[in-house]
């Protein structure tokens, strides 16, 4: 600029030009400048101004004005006028001095030199006031500050470190990844961060920090993530890493990067690191409740399914697993007597115990809801193990609890399923383990293994079921009959009505394979009709022969309290004209408790048929004596697995001699199954047994066989 008015002031120190205003060559000069040229006189009037000027203010006379009277809209025109003034006082020039004016349209920016002039004799006659707008220069240099402020401000306040770190000197980005890891380790340090990193690395300044090279940043695994952010063209983001504070506690953190690659070299690297300790515990947090039980703290059914999925894909060839599903029995008592808050107490209780249980066992323990806990064994030396633990558990279960000062016991039902025996995905074997708990529920087993034969949904099941139909139609089901002996006369005089099936296509099914399924369908009642009708029908024939033989035959629960079975039984003793004495029909204990009152009263009719009643397989159930004594019943049969056993175990004699005196005592006869030797035989009559059948005496036989057997036998027929 200053050069730019030399020539002015040349101009006007020449003799030559008698005035300002008459020099057209300085005029012209002026007028093609791009700036505004305002002259003052000694009284801060405005004699000249050039042709800028005057399109500055259009229709605005200037000369002969103040530059407060020019520029009202200034900021702060009456200090701009005394400036001038005080130019020409002390003949110092005001240079780029920045000036804005406050107009309508907005704020305008000038650049403005205030220059002194001298006449010939070196005396300041002016000032030359030149105005340059810079309006747009400076809106883009607030701009720019502007934008610097709210970046440092933004900074500043993060919740997340920032941080930059500079690489002195700059690394090529052609060197190959491993060259530019150890450069990256050796030359980078941090040159920036505000305060938040400051105080995540718990120092008392950012210039703490400033040098550090960048392998102290805290990551455990800096190589990897160096590498990382090379190979990905570098750029890194939310890396997750866990470092210790100056307390030695942990703390979680997340950062990412971002490279500054100028010319080919790496000169820098921005980035932010987060505190994600709070996020990382309340995620671990939701997850762990998302996979545990609230209650007793166990792993929840989600946990038990990805376990066993995963146990199961990375199973050997024979390596054995089981799930062992736990259901307590009669639970709702102890929460209608003791309130809820007492039941959560047993649950607590109870999963700590299974827990304890496991100590020594590879498996997991988990509760599936309610009061239903479920254990699986990844490892198992053979089915018979799980079996085995499962006992172990019940006994475990059954020890006192301790709730509200009170003792309680409590038991329950285990089912067990095996892989890969009997299932090889989680579904099948928790169906497997359900199926199993509730037949030990069922039949108070305390533990069962699963048995497709109490499977109502299993493929053999439903083929058998529906074979099982037809056979019953078609008569493809036989009877056999296994002799009765009378221990006093050591004859025989009846036999046991046993069911059979023959199938054209499968060969012999045994009973303990569709006898179940019938059991649980509908198909029990016509089975059990089929069975009675061909019972009673041999008896007719024996009788037609000459051969007064009792005809036992079972009935289950179903048909004891089915109210049909009554007036059936009636009609075939008129059918076939047999009298009731020498039917016999057996109900087992479970059956008779199922329902005592029901039973009783059905058992009531029966015995008015003059139908012989028997309870079968005493000693396994739970049956009261208050109920056996009232039941109209003529006979008790001990179980065979006492019987077997009694001349090697002293309990099961002292159980065989005790049922034997208490019949006797209630006025009932006894039979004993499951007699295999002479001896056992012996045993029961010095025992005063009444009679007996097992295999020592005659096996089951067909009906011509077993007319055969009666004829030839030693055992004889007695007189009934």
């Amino acid at each position: 600029m200053t050069n730019r008015i030399d020539p002015i002031q040349s101009a006007l120190a020449d003799p030559s030009l008698n005035t300002y205003q008459s020099n057209r060559a300085l005029n012209a000069l002026l007028d093609s400048m791009r700036e505004i040229v305002l002259y003052f006189d000694q009284w801060g009037v405005i004699r000249h101004a050039n042709a800028r000027a005057h399109e500055w203010r259009a229709g605005d006379p200037l000369i002969g004005k103040t530059f407060v009277e020019l520029a009202p809209a200034w900021d702060d025109p009456a200090e701009r006028q005394r400036e001038i003034m005080q130019v020409f006082r002390t003949r110092n020039p005001r240079l780029d001095s920045r000036e804005r004016a406050l107009e309508a349209d907005g704020d305008s920016w000038f650049q403005v030199d205030k220059i002194p002039t001298t006449d010939e004799h070196g005396r300041v006659d002016g000032v030359m006031v030149v105005i340059r707008e810079v309006t747009q220069a400076v809106r883009r240099e607030l701009t720019v500050k502007e934008s610097e402020a709210r970046y440092r401000a933004y900074i500043a306040n993060s919740s997340d470190a920032i941080w930059r770190y500079d690489i002195c000197p700059p690394i090529d980005t052609q060197l190959v990844s491993e060259q530019q890891l150890e450069l990256v380790l050796k030359r980078a340090v941090l040159a920036e961060c505000n305060e938040k990193l400051v105080r995540l690395y718990g120092a008392a300044s950012s210039s703490e920090l400033m040098g550090l090279p960048i392998y102290h940043n805290g990551s455990p695994n800096i190589r990897a993530d160096i590498t990382e952010f090379i190979q990905n063209g570098y750029r890194l983001e939310e890396r997750e890493y866990e470092r210790l504070d100056n307390a030695g506690q942990s703390m979680s953190l997340q950062s990412s990067a971002i490279g500054i690659v100028e010319n080919g070299f790496l000169t820098r690297v921005w980035g932010t690191t987060r505190d994600i300790t709070e996020k990382c515990r309340y995620l671990a947090r939701m997850e762990y409740l998302a996979n545990h039980d609230a209650l007793t703290s166990l792993p929840n059914r989600s946990v038990l399914y990805r376990t066993i999925n995963k146990a199961l894909k990375d199973r050997e060839d024979k390596q054995k697993m089981a799930l062992l599903l736990i259901d307590l029995d009669r639970f709702k008592e102890i929460n209608d007597t003791l309130g809820h808050l007492a039941g959560d107490k047993v649950l607590k209780q109870l999963g700590q115990r299974l827990q304890e249980m496991l100590s020594e066992t590879k498996g997991l323990v988990t509760r599936l809801g309610g009061d239903e806990f479920a254990i699986f064994l990844p490892s198992l030396r053979n089915a018979q193990h799980a079996a085995v633990l499962a006992h172990k558990i019940l006994d475990s279960i059954s020890l006192v609890f301790e709730v509200e000062g009170l003792r309680t016991e409590i038991s329950a039902s285990i089912g067990v399923a095996i892989c890969p025996d009997q299932a090889r995905d989680v579904s099948t074997l928790m169906r497997f383990a359900d199926v199993a708990m509730y037949r030990a529920k069922t039949c108070l087993q305390g533990v069962a293994v699963y048995d497709s034969a109490f499977d109502p949904h299993s493929p053999k099941r439903l083929e058998l079921m529906g074979a099982l139909g037809r056979a019953i139609r078609e008569n493809q089901l036989i009877l056999h009959f296994q002799p009765k002996i009378q221990l006093s006369s050591n004859r025989v005089y009846g036999f046991e009505a046993l069911l059979r099936w023959n199938h054209p296509e499968l060969g012999f099914i045994p009973p303990n394979d569709f006898i179940p399924i019938a059991e649980h369908s509908n198909l029990i009642y016509p089975m059990t009709l089929w069975v009675l009708e061909n019972g009673i029908r041999h008896c007719k024939q024996w009788l037609q022969q000459g051969l007064q033989i009792s005809m036992a035959m079972n009935l289950s629960a179903r048909n004891l309290l089915d109210d049909r079975i009554v007036l059936d039984l009636k009609r075939l003793l008129r059918e076939y004209d047999v009298p009731g004495y020498l039917v016999e029909l057996e109900i087992t204990e479970s059956t008779i408790m199922a329902d005592p009152g029901r039973a009783e009263a059905a058992l009531a009719r029966i015995n008015r048929l003059g139908v012989r009643l028997s309870v079968d397989d005493f000693g396994t159930g739970y049956s009261s004596l208050a109920y056996l004594k009232r039941l109209p019943v003529q006979t008790l049969k001990i179980d065979s697995s006492f019987v077997r056993t009694m001349l090697n175990d002293e309990q099961d004699e002292i159980i065989v001699n005790s049922t034997i005196h208490l019949a006797h005592n209630l006025g009932l006869r006894v039979v004993a199954e499951g007699v295999e030797t002479p001896a056992v035989y012996q045993k029961l009559v010095d025992l005063g047994c009444d009679e007996a059948q097992g295999f020592y005496m005659g096996r089951p036989l067909p009906a011509l066989e077993a007319e055969r057997w009666l004829k030839e036998s030693s055992w004889g027929l007695c007189a009934p």
